[in-house]
């Protein structure tokens, strides 16, 4: 669930905002639903790497491969190869943003098992 909300919501945010806003989507989506530290990572960074992949190939798509040639030609690299390092980067910065929600997140929610003793345990 967590995957397709981070795909849906990068989507929606991306079409109006910055880039930027995929972090603080993945951010505050794992604060709110975020299960298990690896779960929200992985989720993440799987959902920005779908989401991201696919609008650099559209976007590719839309010019003729003129624009991953010429960028593939000034790195050295073939023009392919850029999908997969944005998406890859785009990923990190996903899954890392998500991976500090789900810590935000437990910082503040703390289990019953970590709560302090009370009094009436030691009398």
């Amino acid at each position: 669930m967590v995957f397709f909300l981070i795909v849906i919501l990068v989507v929606l945010a991306q079409s109006f905002f910055p880039w930027w806003t995929m972090p603080l989507v993945c951010y505050i989506v794992s604060i709110s639903l975020g299960k298990s530290a690896w779960g929200t990572f992985f989720s993440a960074f799987f959902a920005v790497f779908f989401v991201w992949a696919v609008k650099a190939f559209w976007a590719d798509i839309q010019n003729d491969q003129i624009l991953s040639e010429r960028m593939g030609q000034m790195l050295g690299i073939a023009g392919e190869w850029l999908f997969m390092i944005s998406a890859v980067f785009g990923a990190v910065l996903g899954s890392l943003a998500a991976l500090a929600g789900y810590y935000t997140k437990s910082i503040f929610l703390k289990k019953k098992s970590q709560a302090p003793l009370s009094r009436a345990t030691f009398s």
